[in-house]
């Protein structure tokens, strides 16, 4: 058997599915294979919140109009125990989303809720799943790795085969930060600007003084010397007396130190 059909086996044994839907890659190509093996017993739920990126939550509902996947949005606030950003977030903020949306999905009338963590993640320190195994959240495409999951993606032709892995906003932030909904909302406006103007993978870290822009390499060379940079730069810098730096060391995937 394929990895597709042994992927696609594994979800009809499920019997019903509710898919936590971020509209990445990982999460779009699960929901789509849900979606088309077991059909109404298939549901996609996106959280919706103040750290989760509106753009993406554009995208996630796009995608699931493209492929007529049942679609739910969960709106949610932030948790007190998370707004000056601890070390242990991910562990308090998916332990509280996870148990909402599975509250959601069994009120739906569905048993069994999955996520998107693959191969790759498990050999990573993410906090998160923990939170996600203790509450009994499936993970279909844990035996695939992230070239795997693009592999597959791209044969389906989804147009997430490509697209770069984010995280929620409060990734950008210095753990201790007392954060506020300002906070996360100039970080998007930077970072939607820049995705605008053709810098797709990029974080825009902030530390209450000072943005930092995050790329790779090939692109900050592209960006130092395009046409739109100065006009780029100035914008950011209407959004308030902000320190605007590059970083020399390129993307990474942590968070602020």
């Amino acid at each position: 058997m394929t990895k597709l059909e042994i992927l696609k086996n594994d979800i009809k044994k499920f019997g019903n599915l509710a898919v936590a839907f971020s509209g990445g890659v990982d999460s779009s190509l699960l929901a789509k294979l849900a979606n088309d093996v077991l059909g109404e017993k298939a549901v996609a739920i996106t959280i919706k919140s103040p750290y989760m990126s509106a753009r993406e939550i554009d995208e996630a509902v796009e995608f699931c109009k493209i492929y007529n996947i049942k679609h739910e949005i969960l709106e949610l606030g932030i948790l007190e125990d998370i707004t000056d950003n601890p070390k242990d977030r991910c562990y308090i903020c998916k332990k509280s989303v996870f148990a909402q949306l599975m509250k959601r999905a069994c009120e739906l009338g569905f048993t069994n809720i999955a996520d998107g963590t693959n191969a790759d993640d498990l050999g990573e320190y993410r906090p998160g799943l923990k939170a996600k195994d203790e509450l009994g959240v499936l993970s279909p495409l844990k035996n695939l790795s992230k070239v795997d999951i693009r592999e597959l993606s791209r044969e389906l032709n989804l147009p997430t085969h490509d697209k770069p892995s984010y995280a929620c906003l409060l990734t950008r932030l210095p753990h201790g930060h007392k954060f506020n909904p300002s906070d996360l909302a100039l970080i998007e406006k930077v970072e939607n600007l820049l995705i605008k103007n053709g810098y797709k993978n990029i974080r825009a870290r902030f530390d209450g003084k000072s943005i930092k822009l995050q790329m790779s390499g090939i692109d900050m060379a592209r960006f130092t010397a395009d046409d739109k940079f100065k006009p780029i730069i100035k914008e950011i810098n209407a959004m308030g007396e902000l320190q605007i730096l590059l970083d020399l060391k390129g993307l990474r995937e942590e968070i602020l130190k």
